[in-house]
């Protein structure tokens, strides 16, 4: 089984989701490929599920993402399953700060990267992985990374199941 993460980062944080999903896939026995998405893509025929992700900025997710979705079929991915993941935050920790800043970071970029997949009629893994980043440019906020790890065993046992 073959899997591929493709991923945008612009300060280093979603690259580090994407590395982090790309050593789960293998642990979990998929043949793994991770490639940024600013990079010519590979044939996607021979990969039964694609991973892409993106950072949320301004309440939305890069147009390379967006794009890549909306031509998958195209592209030769016909039958595999399409999983989301993003990078977001930082989060206020005052309530009314977050309340006020709500629509900047839900749902986020993997929730529109998500929804396309779905408009677009493709199988499309019902979870996202969402990551937080401390700052503006991050770092990954503590244990984010542990997140991979559940979030592939899940993707991995749904590959066989219809969705």
């Amino acid at each position: 089984m073959r899997g591929l993460v493709l991923y945008r980062s612009h300060y280093g944080n979603t690259k580090l989701v994407a590395e982090a999903l790309a050593r789960e896939l293998g642990d979990s026995g998929v043949e793994a490929q991770i490639q940024d998405l600013r990079r010519r893509l590979p044939d996607l025929a021979p990969f039964e599920v694609v991973l892409v992700g993106a950072p949320t900025r301004m309440a939305n997710a890069c147009g390379r993402a967006r794009r890549l979705l909306k031509k998958l079929r195209r592209r030769g991915f016909t039958s595999g399953r399409v999983a989301a993941f993003d990078t977001y935050g930082p989060v206020p920790t005052d309530p009314g700060e977050l309340e006020k800043g709500r629509k900047w970071l839900y749902p986020g970029a993997a929730g529109i990267l998500q929804a396309i997949a779905a408009d677009r009629g493709l199988n499309v893994h019902p979870a996202t992985l969402r990551c937080e980043v401390a700052g503006l440019k991050g770092p990954l906020a503590e244990k984010e990374l542990d997140k991979a790890k559940p979030f592939v065993r899940d993707l991995v046992a749904s590959l066989g199941k219809k969705a």
